[in-house]
């Protein structure tokens, strides 16, 4: 013990812990998350419900006659669709519960948790939560079918027997834009009026895929958001390898030996800089901000790239103000004018004009000349730190271990370690990523057949009408099939505002305090999104051609009276 001489203890709790902090904030963000992603989930799942139950009624309407002919009241007719329904809603709830309590939590537990050392992972399981799920999944599916078996038992039993006619045509309003509709050929005319004839499943087709394209874009964009940020940040932004602090008071032997080293042949060159970490509340956690002084402002370029993000116009060091990163602007709502308060290590308080905001997706960075630095400190500038960039940067680890034996640093900074630590929160985050891509490219699936079965199961007798009359088959399946495309075109287009704005909800909410993803969404996004559902919808019409070419003309045509 005494050859260790005085030694410092730092204790700190939950309350001021950054590992307790960033671990708490990534919950609160999950919790944003989850107030709004489940709900979107549900409202295309409920539309994919309610069209599979009113088609299976519709489909069964003849023989729900024949059960009413024969003397079974009401109740015992629905029975069967009730039974049916609750059968299909409890499977779903018990499959659902289980990738929603031990699966997705493991997942999403793995992300966040990647640069944090947390074992003995439990998942909690909430009767709450699993009973609004299973009385939603009730709503979507056996309240749908008691609706439709209300409005299919009012009928006549003799009507019952009888397939259901067709809904009456009429009159849409785009008819009376003259210029518009006169130059329309016959078939687009009898698609526009077929689409308007069945409102409901417009509606239904037109938000089934929009939904899904929403989700497919806010997961590409996510994934673009996250790509290359790491390699962005510590190659084009900073470019300097480490950051070495010195201590307090060198000796003359130690200041030597510094010297020494970074005249040496590993350094390529190295700048002379006031460091210093502050600490400032924000959203209710302490963040670290870095105060960075350089001796020469005017050499500062060649170690940190200062940049506006959206115009790319460089960012120099002047005597108006400061300039800080984009990340800590956005968190505190400050712009170019207004003023940062800062409380510095000595417990001086200060408020520093804001010059201008740089691009940083890492930390948040705080940066003067020696001008402003005087200024609002009162005190001169005198450099304790060097930003050092290498020859070769493989070397980083060996040259701060022998930096460090030089007696002369006090701490060092590894971009290298904080490179690591963005890439393993991005590979973390991708198996999330991938996850939600391949859910909602399974959800358009589903929305698509869903909705073109419906439609050609309930139009059969009119597609065999289409045949009779000398009607092509592939002119017959481009008769109702093109109905699902103009629908499948709008949208898509819809999606595309859906997704924008769930891209921005979590990019905004996702990142951590400490770091920023890159916002906006890049063309691919769109393609990609796009290209899903119409691949989806290109096969489907394979499939309607094939259902049509099978059609029985006689069968669908006879009468049943």
């Amino acid at each position: 013990m005494k050859q260790l001489g005085s030694i410092s203890y730092y204790v700190n709790d939950r309350k001021n812990d950054s590992g307790y902090d960033t671990y708490q904030s990534n919950s609160e963000k999950i919790e944003l998350i989850t107030n709004i992603f489940p709900v979107f989930l549900f409202a295309v799942a409920a539309l994919v419900s309610f069209s599979t139950m009113t088609r299976f009624i519709d489909e069964e309407r003849q023989n729900i006659g024949v059960l009413r002919a024969l003397g079974y009241s009401k109740l015992d007719t629905s029975l069967k669709f009730v039974i049916y329904s609750l059968t299909a809603a409890l499977t779903g709830v018990f499959i659902g519960a289980i990738g929603g309590y031990w699966i997705l939590p493991r997942i999403i537990f793995n992300a966040y948790t990647a640069n944090l050392t947390l074992t003995n992972f439990q998942s909690s399981f909430s009767w709450k939560y699993l009973f609004l799920t299973f009385l939603i999944s009730i709503l979507c599916t056996t309240g749908a079918a008691v609706i439709q078996l209300f409005i299919v038992l009012r009928a006549k039993t003799s009507g019952l027997l009888l397939p259901k006619p067709p809904k009456n045509g009429s009159r849409i309003l785009l008819e009376k834009i003259k210029p518009f509709w006169q130059h329309l050929s016959f078939n687009y005319k009898v698609t526009l009026r077929n689409i308007f004839r069945y409102k409901v499943k417009m509606i239904m087709t037109i938000l089934g895929i929009a939904g899904c394209t929403g989700l497919l874009m806010m997961g590409f964009g996510i994934r673009d958001s996250l790509a290359g940020i790491g390699q962005k940040q510590y190659s084009e932004i900073i470019k300097y390898d480490l950051i070495a602090i010195d201590k307090n008071s060198l000796s003359s032997e130690q200041s030597t030996k510094l010297n020494q080293k970074l005249s040496s042949s590993q350094v390529n060159k190295y700048l002379p800089v006031y460091f210093e970490n502050v600490s400032k509340k924000i959203a209710g956690t302490n963040q670290d901000l870095s105060i960075i002084v350089p001796e020469k402002s005017s050499q500062i370029s060649k170690y940190i790239s200062l940049r506006n993000r959206s115009s790319g116009q460089k960012i120099n060091l002047n005597s108006r103000g400061i300039v800080i990163s984009e990340k800590l602007a956005k968190l505190l709502n400050l712009s170019i004018g207004d003023e940062l308060s800062l409380v510095t290590t000595n417990g001086k308080k200060v408020k520093l004009p804001i010059s201008n905001i740089c691009e940083m997706y890492m930390g948040h960075y705080v940066l003067m000349n020696s001008n402003v630095y005087q200024k609002y400190f009162n005190k001169k500038v005198n450099s304790n730190a060097q930003l050092i960039e290498l020859n070769n940067k493989k070397q980083t680890n060996s040259f701060a271990n022998s930096l460090m034996k030089t007696g002369a640093v006090s701490a060092i900074n590894l971009n290298t370690n904080n490179q690591q630590i963005i890439d393993s929160l991005i590979q973390s985050m991708n198996k999330v990523i991938f996850l939600l891509i391949g859910l909602a490219a399974l959800l358009a699936v589903v929305v698509i057949f869903t909705l073109t079965t419906t439609n050609l199961e309930e139009r059969m007798r009119e597609i065999a009408t289409l045949k009779v009359l000398g009607f092509y088959n592939n002119e017959a399946s481009l008769y109702i099939y093109r109905e699902t495309i103009i629908l499948s075109i709008f949208g898509i287009l819809i999606g595309f505002l859906v997704g924008n704005w769930l891209h921005g909800f979590i990019i905004d909410n996702l990142a951590p305090l400490n770091a920023m993803f890159r916002p906006g969404i890049l063309f691919s996004n769109y393609l990609l999104s796009a290209l899903i559902p119409l691949v989806i919808t290109g096969i489907m019409a394979i499939f309607v051609n094939r259902k049509i070419k099978e059609v029985n003309m006689l069968e669908a045509l006879k009468s049943v009276d």
